[in-house]
């Protein structure tokens, strides 16, 4: 179910009318799990059974490791289970023709016959989210950092909230269970605060996203009929795309929850203004790489021994998550790509730190200039393999890029300019200025209730016919 679409409207009314018509949260948690069910189900009914074992298996493994906390070596073991179940599930839906078709390559490669097919997988959507999530949940049981829940039914409503049930955000258990043992109560500005993110986000999505995508899909199905400008439009509108894609998603989602009386992190914190890939990773998919960096990057050794250990841990981590986003060697290149230049970041913070920058404020101003240029440049050029088809289809991009100094002037070319810069360059220097939003901050509710409805209406008028899913549906 999309976010919009008539269908979900509906159903968020109505689900909305009955939860703030009980009094009771314990009539609401049910309410919202049945919700949850629903929304997830309305996709594909056959796989509830599978986020209901996921639910199941996080509930039971959490609870054995409550009672064994006293020895260890049982508690690590219902861990184990947890990790190794799910684990399972996510490899065996996501992964085993990915794997399946690797092997018989190189098999193939030795002159040998592999007689075996792939299988026939039906990837469910989000799948990837919420099994982080029951990890995040046992994880934390473990450490000891929030107690196994006895509610079956707590349990469910967070792994399945469906606001962020497909697309996260990745909520740590830690940051949402301490919200279902309190009661909500009906909060206007909150309320409020949620319409005003839906808004962006459903004009972000229906309208800059959605747009961009009549433009960028056919650029990227056959690269090597297009012009090399129009490669390269098709490349930088794939960089707007997929930010006002998910981030859009994501302020809906953040939105439906205030709805609710729940709150959800922010996952987005104006990525294109970073200066530094460090930066950058701490601005995109804030829930993935905090995921990542709390329940793989530390315990791998984080910062912690010889410079080169860091380095290493930096590039497993990468590489992993870039494999987490698909099952396809260009994911893997795209983790491969920030790893080496999260490496790269850091070895020259080492040898020159920011602060110990003696240049006047003119110079440091042009180098900040350019360490921007040089990020975002990785940036965009980390997305061509992350969109791209096949690597083959990579090769040719970075081809036709390559060749843009010699493109024919003449050439026409039927370019969105407007629709790819503009967005980007108000919400990157405008909105994602403290300064310009403090300077401007709404002072009434009759302006925010002004920006809501003008944010609604636009994305209504000019938004695209038909239905475009969201791109993180796929991971």
């Amino acid at each position: 179910m999309l976010f919009t679409t008539i269908a979900f409207a509906i159903f968020l009314l109505i689900t909305l009318g009955l939860y703030w018509s009980f009094r009771s949260d314990a009539w609401r948690h049910p309410l919202i799990f049945l919700a949850n069910l629903v929304f997830y189900g309305w996709w594909d009914w056959r796989f509830v059974a599978l986020l209901l074992a996921v639910i199941g298996v996080s509930y039971g493994c959490a609870l054995g490791i409550s009672r064994a906390a006293a020895r260890r070596s049982r508690a690590r073991g219902w861990l184990i289970l947890a990790c190794g179940s799910q684990l399972a599930l996510l490899a065996y839906f996501k992964y085993a023709n990915f794997f399946l078709d690797s092997l018989k390559r190189i098999v193939e490669q030795t002159g040998a016959h592999a007689g075996w097919t792939t299988l026939h997988i039906i990837l469910p959507v989000g799948i990837s989210f919420y099994i982080f999530q029951g990890l995040s949940y046992v994880i934390s049981v473990y450490e000891q950092r929030v107690p196994a829940e006895r509610s079956l039914l707590k349990v469910g409503v967070y792994l399945s909230f469906f606001p962020h049930l497909v697309a996260g955000p990745i909520i740590h258990a830690t940051y949402f269970l301490p919200q279902l043992a309190s009661a909500r109560r009906f909060d206007a500005a909150q309320f409020i605060e949620g319409a005003r993110k839906f808004a962006i986000g459903f004009l972000y999505k229906a309208v800059f996203a959605d747009n961009l995508a009549k433009f960028v899909d056919p650029v990227f199905a056959a690269p090597a009929g297009q012009s090399n400008l129009a490669v390269f439009a098709g490349c930088l509108g794939f960089y707007g795309q997929i930010y006002f894609d998910f981030a859009g998603y994501s302020l809906m989602a953040i939105g439906v929850a205030n709805f609710f009386g729940y709150l959800l992190p922010d996952n987005f914190n104006h990525p294109y203004r970073a200066a530094s890939m460090i930066d950058f990773w701490r601005r995109w998919h804030i829930s993935l790489s905090t995921w990542l960096r709390d329940y793989l990057y530390i315990p791998l050794g984080g910062n912690r021994g010889p410079r080169w250990f860091q380095y290493r841990n930096l590039l497993i981590t990468m590489l992993l998550g870039g494999l987490w986003h698909g099952a396809s060697w260009n994911f893997i290149w795209w983790g491969a790509i920030h790893g080496v230049a999260l490496c790269v970041n850091h070895a020259w913070r080492t040898w020159r730190p920011p602060s110990a920058d003696p240049r006047p404020a003119g110079p440091r101003a042009l180098a900040v200039m350019a360490s921007w240029l040089a990020t975002q440049a990785v940036v965009f050029l980390c997305w061509i393999p992350f969109r791209a088809a096949s690597f083959a289809d990579v090769l040719v991009i970075l081809r036709k890029l390559g060749g843009l100094l010699l493109e024919n002037p003449g050439v026409a070319v039927g370019v969105p300019w407007l629709l790819l810069t503009i967005p980007l360059i108000a919400d990157t220097w405008i909105v994602g200025s403290r300064r310009l939003t403090d300077r401007w901050a709404l002072r009434s509710n009759f302006a925010l209730y002004a920006i809501i409805a003008l944010a609604l209406l636009t994305a209504l008028l000019f938004m695209h016919v038909g239905k475009v899913a969201f791109i993180y549906f796929q991971f």
